[in-house]
C-alpha cells in the first residue's frame, strides 16, 4: 500500500471511529437518561442524533410539543427532555387562584436542572465515547494473524485516543456554541402549546380563562414558557412596534371576520396580501363574496398586488382599479408600470403585479422577470432622481389610520422622498436626534425597500434590493434567505381547497396559513411568526403548529443604525414611474 493510499485509510479510519463512537455516546444517554428535578416538575433528559432534532432543544408533552432550534456553526446532538409534573404538584393544584407565573419554575431551579443536565448527560456521553475507543484499541491490539506478533500499545490507542479525543471536544464545542440564546433561531410548537409564542401574551389569555383552563395545561404552559425565558433572547421578548400581517390566495373564501379577530388580537399595523383575491378574474366574483366589504371591515391598511388568478385576460384591470376604490386598501401597483410605494409604520413597502392572468398557461416563470426588471427599473430611477414621481403627505384609499402594536417611544422621522409627511404625529424628542433618524432612513431608501411584494416566487427570485420579499402562489410556506413564501389564508378557498393525495390517495383538503413580520422600533425584524391550522371546511379544525423564527436571519440588509418604527405613524404614499418603461415588460399572450 502506497503511503498516499495509507494516509487516506487512517484518516477515513480516524472519522469513522470519531462518528461511531459519538453515536454510542448518544445511545448511552438514551438507554441510560438523566433525570432531571426542580420543586413542581421533573424531567428525563437524552440527547438524540435523529437529523431533524440536530441542534433542536425537543420538549414533548401531552398538549403538543415544544422545539427550540439553534443555529449553531456545527450541528450539535438534539436534547430530548420529557417533562412530567412531580407528585407534590397534586396538592397545589386544589389552589383556586393558582397562576401560570407562580407555577413556573424559578431561574435558579432552571439553572441548577441545567448544569446537572450539563455534568450527567456529559458523563455519561462521555462514557460511552471511551468504552468504544477502548474497545476498538484494544480490538486493534489483538487483530492479527496466528503468527504474528501483538502490536505494540503504543499503535493500537494511536487512532482510537485521537478519535476520543475530538469526539469529545467537538460535541462539546458544537453543543457550548449552539445552545445559547444569541444563537436561537425558532420558537415552535404545535397542539395545544401551539398557542406560546416568543412573548408571553397567551399567558395571560389563559389566566383570562382560568375558570375553564385544566390545571394541567397551566402546568405544561408554565414549563414551556420557562424554557423560553431561559433561551430566548431578550431582544426577541420585546414588544413589537410595528406588526405586518401576511396573508396571500384567497381565492375568492370571505374569511375576513377570522382576519379582523387576528387583526384585532395580534395588534396588526397593516395587512400585506400578495394577491390571488378571487378565482376567475372577475370582480363580481368578489363583489358576491362579499370580500371588499370584508377588507374594509378590518380598518388597518391592506397592501394589495395582483396575482394569476385576478384578472381574466392580458388587459384586464377592472378588479386592480376596483380595489382602489376600497378604504383602506392601497394597491402597489395600480397601474402598468405606476406603482405606489407606502410608508407603513416607518418601514419603506413597494410591490408589483403579476403579469399572468387566468387561463393564462404559457411561458412559466420567464414570464415574471420582465415585470420585475420593469419595477427594479422604476426603483433605480427614483433614487437617480429621474423618476417621475408625485408624493402625497395623506394616505389616498388607505382612510384607516394604522392601529395596535406597541409605539416605540422614540423619535419620529421625515418619510424619505415625501413632501411634508412625517412618520409620527408625536413631537421629536430632539433636533438631533430626528436628524439621525431622518438619516438613516434617507440611506436605506438609497440601497432599497424594507420590503418588497410580489406574487410568484420567480417575481421575488428576480427581484433585489430589498430587506425581505415577500410572495405567495405556491400554496405552502417557504424560507430562503429573506424571501418568504407565504400559504393561503383560506385553504385554497372552495374552489380549490382539496388536492388529490399521493399516489391516487383521497382528496385532502390544503392547510390554512398566515404569518406576523414583528419589527422593533429600530425598524429590524424581530420574529416571523407563522401559523398554520387545516379542517376547517370539514368542521373539524386543527390546530397544526407556530413558529417564531429570528428575524436576523431572514432581514437583509439590515436597516441603519437610527431608524426609527412606530404602530401610530400615518401611512404616507410615492406614486412613482419610470420614465423609460421596460417595454418588453409585456404580458404573454
Amino acid at each position: 500500500m502506497t503511503g498516499t493510499w495509507r494516509s487516506v485509510v487512517v484518516l477515513l479510519g480516524l472519522a469513522t471511529l470519531t462518528l461511531a463512537s459519538g453515536l454510542v455516546g448518544i445511545a448511552v444517554t438514551s438507554v441510560w437518561p438523566t433525570q432531571v428535578s426542580t420543586q413542581s416538575y421533573a424531567a428525563t433528559v437524552r440527547l438524540s442524533a435523529e437529523p431533524d432534532q440536530l441542534s433542536t432543544l425537543h420538549a414533548p408533552t401531552l398538549f403538543g410539543d415544544l422545539d427550540l432550534r439553534f443555529d449553531g456553526v456545527l450541528p450539535a446532538p438534539g436534547v430530548n427532555a420529557v417533562a412530567r409534573v412531580q407528585d407534590r404538584i397534586t396538592s397545589v393544584l386544589a389552589t383556586r387562584d393558582l397562576s401560570v407565573s407562580a407555577l413556573k419554575p424559578t431561574p435558579a431551579e432552571i439553572d441548577d436542572a441545567v448544569a446537572t443536565t450539563i455534568t450527567q448527560v456529559g458523563g455519561k456521553f462521555a462514557g460511552g465515547v471511551l468504552l468504544t475507543c477502548v474497545l476498538v484499541a484494544f480490538a486493534t491490539r489483538h487483530w492479527r494473524s496466528r503468527d504474528e506478533p501483538l502490536r505494540p500499545w503504543r499503535r493500537a490507542v494511536a487512532i482510537p485516543a485521537l478519535s476520543l479525543l475530538l469526539a469529545l471536544t467537538g460535541t462539546a464545542g458544537a453543543a457550548w456554541s449552539t445552545f445559547r440564546p444569541d444563537r436561537l433561531e425558532s420558537v415552535g410548537a404545535d397542539g395545544l402549546l401551539g398557542y406560546l409564542r416568543s412573548n408571553t401574551a397567551i399567558l395571560a389569555d389563559v389566566e383570562a380563562r382560568s375558570a375553564q383552563a385544566q390545571p394541567y395545561v397551566k402546568n405544561m404552559l408554565a414549563l414551556s414558557a420557562a424554557l423560553q425565558d431561559k433561551f430566548v433572547p431578550a431582544e426577541l421578548a420585546t414588544p413589537a412596534s410595528v406588526k405586518i400581517l401576511l396573508v396571500s390566495d384567497i381565492h375568492g373564501a370571505n374569511a375576513y371576520p377570522l382576519m379582523k379577530q387576528i387583526v384585532e388580537t395580534e395588534g396588526i399595523t397593516a395587512v400585506i396580501d400578495t394577491g390571488d383575491l378571487v378565482n376567475f378574474g372577475r370582480v363580481q366574483e368578489a363583489e358576491a363574496a362579499g370580500l371588499f366589504t370584508g377588507i374594509r371591515s378590518l380598518g388597518v391598511p391592506y397592501l394589495f398586488v395582483r396575482g394569476n388568478h385576478d384578472a381574466a385576460s392580458p388587459t384586464d384591470e377592472a378588479l386592480v382599479e376596483r380595489m382602489t376604490q376600497v378604504p383602506g386598501v392601497v394597491v402597489l401597483e395600480p397601474r402598468r408600470h405606476a406603482y405606489t410605494l407606502a410608508t407603513v409604520g416607518g418601514l419603506r413597502i413597494g410591490g408589483f403585479n403579476d403579469p399572468r392572468w387566468f387561463g393564462d398557461t404559457g411561458g412559466g416563470p420567464a414570464t415574471q422577470v420582465p415585470a420585475a426588471e420593469a419595477f427594479g427599473e422604476a426603483m433605480r430611477e427614483l433614487r437617480a432622481g429621474r423618476a417621475t414621481t408625485a408624493q402625497e403627505s395623506s394616505t389616498r384609499g388607505a382612510t384607516a389610520s394604522p392601529s395596535g402594536g406597541t409605539p416605540a417611544p422614540s423619535t419620529s422621522s421625515a418619510v424619505p422622498g415625501s413632501t411634508g409627511a412625517t412618520s409620527s404625529g408625536a413631537p421629536p424628542d430632539s433636533s438631533s436626534g430626528a436628524a439621525a433618524a431622518s438619516s438613516a432612513a434617507a440611506a436605506d431608501a438609497e440601497r432599497g425597500l424594507d420590503v418588497l411584494v410580489t406574487h410568484e416566487p420567480a417575481a421575488a427570485e428576480a427581484s433585489g434590493d430589498a430587506g425581505i420579499r415577500l410572495h405567495g402562489h405556491m400554496h405552502s410556506t417557504a424560507l430562503q434567505g429573506n424571501r418568504i413564501q407565504i400559504g393561503t389564508f383560506t385553504g385554497g378557498g372552495v374552489v380549490s381547497h382539496y388536492i388529490q393525495g399521493a399516489d391516487g390517495a383521497e382528496l385532502a383538503g390544503q392547510p390554512y396559513a398566515f404569518d406576523v413580520l414583528s419589527f422593533g422600533g429600530d425598524c429590524r425584524l424581530q420574529t416571523l411568526t407563522r401559523y398554520s391550522y387545516r379542517d376547517l371546511l370539514e368542521g373539524r379544525p386543527v390546530y397544526d403548529d407556530v413558529r417564531a423564527i429570528n428575524g436576523r436571519a431572514i432581514q437583509s440588509p439590515l436597516p441603519s443604525t437610527g431608524r426609527v418604527c412606530r404602530a401610530d405613524a400615518p401611512v404616507t404614499l410615492q406614486d412613482v414611474r419610470a420614465t423609460t418603461p421596460d417595454t418588453s415588460a409585456t404580458p404573454t399572450p
